[in-house]
């Protein structure tokens, strides 16, 4: 199995080799990313998703926040604290889940979809993973290990992205699995494979089937040219 991707037809061979349905993937921009929810990342950098010490409290509080404020804004209405987290990093909240899919070729679009802003790309897999349980869906934050998590459609990204989550018992700690595995892709590659995914319809407006989506789509085909 390939370690790094340099054009479109390495990318395709992964596909194959990968294409069992055991997998789950994710795509990151920037191949020094560390595999960590954001509930967990402390940092005083420019731009970090927490800047004090983490506190397990204050992400139970975040969550009932959440739960208070948000029906108002939602055409359904979570039955568990697991499906209440999902909807929360759906939408920008930092929480103890990260975002992966069951689909290679979306998250080769994550990886690349700033291409040409430098630097090379990475693409994660996993598989092996346990799913979380009933009980954990109710208290997730009782985790003892990390389980994948398939929430039900309950909003169109998560078809549209085939999105799951894993979820993380201290997300404070790095997510390194024995099967993990990690694929470069060259900063090289990035627009073109970009360029392949859109031409088979895997772009921001598919994966994002609102009208933010489609007018950033709509923004990166004027930029270049592509009406």
């Amino acid at each position: 199995m390939l370690n790094g991707i340099t054009c479109w037809s390495e990318f395709a061979s992964l596909i194959e080799d990968c294409s069992d349905g055991n997998w789950i993937f994710r795509g990151e921009g920037s191949s020094s990313y560390t595999l960590q929810p954001k509930a967990g990342r402390v940092s005083l950098s420019l731009g970090s998703a927490l800047k004090k010490a983490y506190k397990p409290e204050n992400e139970r509080k975040a969550l009932e926040l959440l739960k208070r404020q948000a029906r108002p804004h939602l055409a359904h209405t979570p039955t568990t604290d697991l499906e209440w987290l999902a909807i929360a990093q759906h939408h920008g909240m930092s929480t103890r889940l990260l975002d992966w899919t069951e689909s290679l070729l979306v998250a080769g679009y994550f990886a690349t979809a700033r291409a040409g802003s430098g630097g090379d790309a990475v693409i994660y897999g996993v598989r092996g993973l346990r799913s979380v349980t009933a009980a954990e869906e109710k208290k997730p934050f009782n985790l003892s290990t990390p389980g994948i998590y398939r929430p039900p459609h309950i909003t169109p990204r998560i078809p549209a992205q085939r999105s799951v989550f894993t979820v993380h018992a201290d997300p404070t700690t790095a997510f390194s699995p024995q099967e993990l595995k990690r694929w470069v892709v060259t900063a090289s590659a990035c627009g073109k494979i970009k360029r392949i995914l859109d031409a088979c319809a895997i772009n921001e407006s598919s994966l994002f089937p609102d009208i933010d989506g489609l007018s950033r789509y709509l923004g990166w085909r004027y930029k270049w040219g592509k009406l």
